[in-house]
């Protein structure tokens, strides 16, 4: 019924969502049927230190708690695709809306639900049920189809409140069975070799190896450049749906950074201790495949292998209902933010402008179907999620730069990102080549390097040699959003300065807080007591600092709001003329 209401309705949920419920539905969409398969693969592959590839995620997503999570509240845009009309201006602005719309909430979108979600569930279904792949895409998809197509935004996240809660109990049986199949917490740790314990990847291994070539310059690539480098370094397309569908600028941040925790810190614990014990329990040999005629182990496997070794009937079913539970908050959340930027910011944008709102409900309930099409085929010619995450991380990596500038920089224009977007891909094909122009051997950190200084190479000349934005868009979007960073004589007098030191220490504090919480009590659950109670230590008295002073700030930006509303009434009441 709320969906039939009107487009904002369907697509924002009337801009009305606690920040509990956004939270929540944004974890939920992470946590889909392919997670746990995808951090079973890092794990078994690399091990523990493995996961930093989806943890060093999380300084990015905690400098959206603090500075980008208020200023896409201010924006009050549809979706993140029609900020671009809001920065930017001019036929450039509209070409690059329809580009990033069929771009985003098409190709990239039938993409990653193909190769992730979908792909994570037909492995699970085939692992469980004994369905065909065919069959097991097919059945997954229709379901989280038909429920998305009705009701909306709404229903996507009210069903990702339960679904979110459901997954994780699955997680945590799963996890208990592994460890009791082991012999416990303690014969886990001892029968496992100390590199996969390690939190932190080894250096390099001999005088020939450089520390660039070894897994801790793995890890330093992902911890200095990944985070700020990747598509989504200043929110994301479905964090910034949850965003602008707060109640406010308050219930945004901590939406957000509700999602940081259950994200990063309750999901990893179970996933990891069950990924570690299916290293004791199934050899490589036993996860064995054929791809393109070449014989691979896929490690993914493991996770469903381990529903259908440990569990009963009983229990093999509440598992298999908690993946559909995963899969369906990941799919629906994905189909109706898809179909906001095609509808939005394509159809009701370039090609009907003034058709009605009933009209414009029934093509947003017809698109999830499109989108569904074109994810089911990308599904049906992919094998391996963890390669997949990866790739998408590479071709994305040159555009973090564009996104975050845009906010802070009068200079960034629409042709910025149109030629970030475009490098990206031929700058990714040729990097093998620039490296071996170069001489150097390939590396995380190297190649994230080669994206970054490849794709600016070809985007900040053409910004500087392209107008900039005209000078009324720039002040309304300053005068609008009160964005910080450099915007000259476009900054409204009256607008006051921000103030860089207290959003950035707080990020700095909170994103120690999260990666904290994440790893000292997995420590203490792997028998690393000492370490483990020192790394808990530190999280408690982060998280504190970050508690008092976001109740101090939020105190102290309502008396500001207050001195700022007299002082308005005071200068309207000096202008106002003298009554008869």
């Amino acid at each position: 019924r709320v969906a039939g209401q009107s487009l904002e309705a369907y697509f924002l949920s009337n801009r009305a969502l606690g920040w509990w419920l956004a939270g929540t539905s944004i974890a939920a969409t992470a946590f889909s049927s392919d997670t746990p398969l995808l951090i079973t693969g890092m794990v078994r592959r690399r091990g523990l230190w493995g996961v930093w590839e989806v943890w060093a995620l999380g300084i990015s997503t905690m400098l959206t708690v603090f500075v980008f999570a208020k200023l896409w509240k201010r924006a009050n845009v549809v979706t993140e695709v029609a900020f671009v009309e809001l920065r930017y201006s001019g036929k450039a602005a509209a070409f690059l809306r329809g580009f990033k719309a069929l771009y985003w909430g098409l190709l990239y979108n039938c993409y990653i639900m193909g190769v992730w979600p979908i792909t994570g569930m037909a492995k699970v279904l085939q692992e469980t049920t004994g369905l065909s792949r065919e069959g097991a895409i097919i059945g997954c998809v229709v379901l989280g189809t038909c429920y998305t197509s009705i009701a909306g935004l709404w229903g996507v996240v009210l069903t990702d409140a339960f679904q979110f809660v459901w997954a994780m109990i699955g997680a945590v049986i799963l996890a208990v069975y592994a460890v009791q199949a082991v012999g416990g917490l303690g014969a886990l740790a001892e029968q496992l070799p100390t590199t996969f314990m390690a939190v932190i990847p080894p250096g390099p291994t001999g005088p020939h190896e450089s520390i660039l070539h070894s897994p801790l310059g793995w890890w330093l690539g992902l911890m200095l450049v990944q985070w700020w480098a990747w598509k989504n370094t200043d929110g994301g397309g479905v964090v910034v749906q949850r965003l602008v569908s707060c109640k406010d600028e308050r219930h945004a941040m901590l939406s957000v950074l509700w999602y940081n925790i259950a994200h990063y810190c309750l999901r990893s614990w179970p996933w990891v201790i069950t990924a570690l014990a299916s290293l004791v329990l199934i050899p490589d040999a036993q996860l064995a495949g054929v791809l393109a005629g070449a014989t691979f182990v896929d490690h993914e496997r493991a996770y469903p292998r381990l529903i259908t070794m440990l569990l009963p009937i009983g229990m093999r079913g509440i598992l298999v209902a908690s993946f559909f539970a995963a899969f369906l908050s990941t799919l629906s959340t994905q189909l109706n933010w898809g179909a906001s930027y095609l509808l939005n910011d394509g159809y009701r944008r370039f090609i009907r402008r003034q058709a009605t709102e009933r009209h414009y409900l029934l093509v947003a309930k017809a698109l999830p179907f499109f989108l569904a099409l074109g994810a089911m085929g990308i599904a049906f010619s992919n094998q391996s999620i963890g390669n997949s995450f990866t790739w998408i991380l590479n071709l994305t990596a040159g555009i973090g730069p564009v996104y975050l500038l845009r906010w802070f920089w009068w200079r960034i224009n629409p042709w910025s990102e149109i030629m970030a977007m475009v490098a990206s891909l031929p700058v990714l094909l040729l990097r093998p080549h620039i490296l071996h122009a170069l001489g150097w051997t390939p590396s995380l950190l190297a190649e994230l390097l080669i994206m970054v200084l490849g794709t600016s190479i070809a985007w900040l000349p053409v910004t500087m040699w392209t107008a900039p934005v005209d000078r009324q868009t720039l002040e309304r979007f300053c005068s609008t959003v009160r964005p910080p960073g450099w915007w000259g004589a476009y900054r409204p007098v009256s607008m006051e300065r921000f103030v860089w030191a207290e959003p950035l220490l707080l990020w700095l504090i909170g994103t120690v807080a999260l990666l904290a919480t994440t790893i000292g009590p997995l420590q203490v659950m792997l028998g690393q007591t000492p370490k483990g109670w020192w790394v808990c230590a530190i999280a408690v008295v982060a998280w504190a600092v970050v508690l008092v002073s976001m109740l101090g700030s939020g105190s102290h930006a309502s008396r500001r709001a207050k001195r700022q509303a007299i002082s308005q009434d005071m200068v309207i009441d000096e202008l106002a003329p003298p009554s008869l």
